[in-house]
């Protein structure tokens, strides 16, 4: 398994390996090269992430523990967001994960559904 796209921004590195799966499967596959799921924390990592992507993918941000409540992984609230116009709206009910829209723009979406892989990686 290798990671060959990648962006950096100040102390971080954003990497994909271009894999589509379940946010779960995106945790694991971060925690196993001691990264974790990228998370914008200002515009130029969002725009750095957005660069890196051709399709959707998945940030390390939900709001599975208090709905609409969305912070990271780690639980710290948000201090930057991106949302999509009418975002985050838990159509359905069952929105508890962040996907980076093509845009940039972020969407709250089921965290069971498949996305691009980013890790994100201090350095």
């Amino acid at each position: 398994l290798t990671f060959s796209l990648g962006k950096q921004v100040g102390n971080k590195f954003f990497l994909t390996n271009g894999e589509i799966m379940t946010f779960e499967k995106v945790k694991a596959l971060c925690v196993k090269f001691q990264a974790s799921v990228a998370t914008p924390r200002n515009a130029a990592e969002n725009g750095a992430v957005r660069n890196l992507i051709k399709e959707e993918a998945f940030l390390g941000i939900t709001d599975e523990k208090t709905e609409g409540q969305f912070v990271d992984l780690t639980g710290n609230r948000l201090t930057y967001t991106n949302w999509n116009e009418g975002e985050p709206n838990n159509a359905g009910s069952d929105e508890d994960c962040v996907l980076l829209l093509k845009n940039g723009q972020w969407n709250d979406v089921p965290c069971s559904t498949s996305h691009l892989a980013v890790c994100e990686f201090p350095i």
